[in-house]
């Protein structure tokens, strides 16, 4: 059973420092009838909740307005009925007998564990089952604003919430919340047992407001503990948007410098900053909110997830993800679930919702790492164009001196001249993604790539459709490229075989 501990800090003062405190709290309870004068009273939790209990004691303040006087350490459990439904939270705070220095022992508080009932292996939000505990361990009214008539007017015939607290020592309240008095001049509040109305700070009862689903921590995944862990040895990301499960691997190719390639569908290098993006936003996620816990399979469509618009399973050495997201709306809020809890999400934080498989798919159609590629074969206008590209080097004393010879047949093809040539073909972008095809026309340019390594890649060019040719990379990537780079690649290579000159594209 995974349950959530956050540490339980009891703040200790000196006695002045304390007899100081309590003049302050005095100070604040009525005596004076002005309700706005309760808005320093009982700060025992902020809105912004800091993870630790802290309590402030009410010795000196009057009975009348003690409602309720403990601590977090001796509460057992809160069961809790307000406008979100009905939750039980559970604490425990052991305690433990420690040795001091000089023999004689202590006993010390050790680390609160809180329990969801029906929710154990679920793991808490830091800080939020505290401002509950802070809240069900004291509460102080700053005002007797009723003696028992009309309790309709301050909303208990329909109350916010009503929380039952039961202490270590078998004691147990009861606080009613009723309506917010008007302008913020705090809530109005009940005990059982007690038939008057008080005037309490909102702070003091807004952990009663609290719902189980905000109990539950908005992390999803977590964090590597280095860089290893961030390497992952399966990802696939799937649903209606990529049209199927597309699978990602690590490139590790000497020959081009993007980091990720896509091994299915198609065997491809992927687009290095889309694709880097996404994945960098898959093991730790934060969401929103929880909205739902163990929705049953029946019930996901009422969060678009029965058919989801996108899903990514994902293993690192110490932890798998597997999500479902549905369809962001127009303000790009979506659900996902993980591991049967269902959050809210932002496409602000997960960009693995915005981007088509299209748009995973590196965008240049060649563009090899500089100084890989030791032979190029051209095939257009029926005729084969071998380029042969040998590179040396020579050491004069700390400088090396690098000689580029580039020949075609017998011809020897000026450097400068070839480099403005490779410029042009390394320019091709891809202008979209088509359906394969077994009939894609007749091939007009086919260009091969030789690396040193033995490696090749190819890319083979057909009749142009609408100003666009159809290109084949690799014998399965379909895709298109602008009619306009094939027609000029076609007329530079006979130039450049002859040794003539391009213009270039930049």
């Amino acid at each position: 059973m995974k349950k959530t501990t956050k540490t339980l800090i009891i703040a200790v003062a000196s006695v002045a420092v304390l007899s100081g405190a309590f003049a302050l709290v005095y100070k604040f309870v009525p005596q004076q009838e002005d309700p706005k004068d309760i808005a320093n009273i009982n700060s025992i939790s902020s809105t912004e909740p800091t993870g630790t209990a802290d309590y402030v004691a009410q010795e000196d303040v009057p009975a009348e307005y003690a409602l309720i006087q403990h601590i977090p350490a001796e509460i057992r459990k809160i069961e809790v009925t307000n406008e979100t439904g009905s939750y039980t939270l559970l604490s425990d705070t052991p305690t433990a007998e420690v040795t001091n220095e000089d023999g004689t022992t202590s006993t010390v508080t050790e680390t609160t564990i809180y329990t969801l009932v029906g929710f154990e292996d679920k793991e808490l939000l830091t800080g939020y089952p505290d401002m509950l505990a802070n809240d069900s361990a004291a509460l102080v009214a700053g005002k007797k604003v009723n003696d028992g008539s009309k309790k309709e007017d301050f909303g208990f015939d329909s109350p916010r919430a009503t929380v039952t607290v039961t202490y270590s020592s078998g004691e147990s309240a009861t606080v009613i919340v009723g309506d917010d008095a008007p302008d913020n001049q705090g809530a109005y509040v009940m005990v059982q047992g007690d038939e008057n109305v008080y005037l309490a700070a909102s702070d003091s009862v807004d952990g009663f407001l609290l719902g189980a689903m905000g109990m539950i921590t908005t992390e999803i995944g977590s964090a590597a503990s280095d860089d290893s862990g961030n390497i992952f040895s399966k990802m696939v990301m799937g649903g209606t948007l990529f049209g199927g499960d597309v699978v990602f691997d690590y490139a590790n190719s000497e020959n081009f410098s993007e980091t990720y390639r896509i091994t299915s569908p198609d065997n491809v290098l992927a687009n290095e900053e889309v694709v880097t993006y996404m994945l960098n936003n898959v093991r730790n996620l934060k969401a929103d909110e929880v909205i739902a816990v163990n929705v049953p399979d029946s019930k996901l469509a009422d969060y678009g997830l029965d058919a989801p618009y996108a899903t990514v399973s994902a293993e690192y050495p110490d932890l798998k993800v597997d999500y479902k997201a549905s369809k962001p709306d127009g303000e790009g809020n979506f659900y996902l679930l993980s591991n049967g809890v269902v959050y809210k999400m932002s496409t602000d934080s997960v960009p693995w919702v915005l981007h088509d498989y299209n748009e995973c798919v590196v965008q240049s159609i060649l563009r090899p790492k500089y100084g890989t590629v030791t032979g190029i074969s051209i095939e257009a206008d029926g005729k084969k164009y071998d380029f042969d590209i040998k590179t040396t080097e020579e050491k004069d004393g700390d400088v090396t001196n690098t000689t580029t010879t580039v020949t075609c047949g017998s011809a020897v093809i000026d450097e400068d001249k070839f480099n403005t040539f490779t410029q042009n073909l390394e320019s091709a972008e891809r202008a979209g993604g088509i359906e394969k095809s077994d009939d894609l026309g007749k091939s007009i340019l086919k260009i091969t790539l030789k690396f040193g390594n033995g490696e090749t890649t190819q890319a083979e060019f057909y009749e142009a459709q609408n100003r666009k040719c159809p290109v084949v990379i690799n014998g399965t990537l379909g895709s298109f490229a602008y009619e306009t780079y094939v027609t000029k690649m076609i007329a530079d290579t006979a130039t450049i075989a002859a040794n003539g000159s391009v213009e270039s594209v930049y």
